[in-house]
């Protein structure tokens, strides 16, 4: 999944291009889809001058708040996990309750694990838009 910041849609999979506008994810595609970087001017491959218009770059701001959202949550289920284990391991009388919210916390994990792949794939992103000059 990929989120076009041009137009603030999301597109499925691993596109090349967004499906609403047109711009290219952090790099500029010649008309035989090689790939370049967002200041090139003309392919690297096969010289052509006509290439693809990329996506605007995210603000470190941004960057940012994402790197800390997603540490952010995985603290407070780290936190939660741990507080967990130690309730089971100190209180029998609770047990059942400990494995009821034990079910609950797998079930906010399994949804954690759904999320950060967006996560992870944008995060990816800004830190190959950081590395690129142009």
């Amino acid at each position: 999944m990929k989120y076009c910041f041009h137009c603030g849609r999301i597109t499925e999979g691993d596109p090349a291009y967004c499906n609403y506008c047109g711009r290219t994810y952090d790099v500029k595609l010649c008309p035989r889809g090689h790939e370049n970087p967002r200041g090139a001017e003309v392919c690297s491959q096969c010289g052509s001058r006509e290439l693809s218009v990329p996506q605007p770059r995210i603000p470190m701001s941004w960057r940012l708040f994402a790197l800390l959202i997603r540490f952010g949550i995985g603290v407070l289920f780290l936190y939660l996990s741990l507080a967990l284990v130690i309730g089971i391991l100190q209180t029998p009388q609770f047990r059942q309750l400990l494995v009821l919210a034990g079910l609950f916390l797998g079930a906010l994990w399994w949804l954690y694990s759904k999320l950060p792949a967006w996560l992870q794939e944008l995060i990816r992103t800004l830190w190959r838009w950081k590395n690129h000059d142009d």
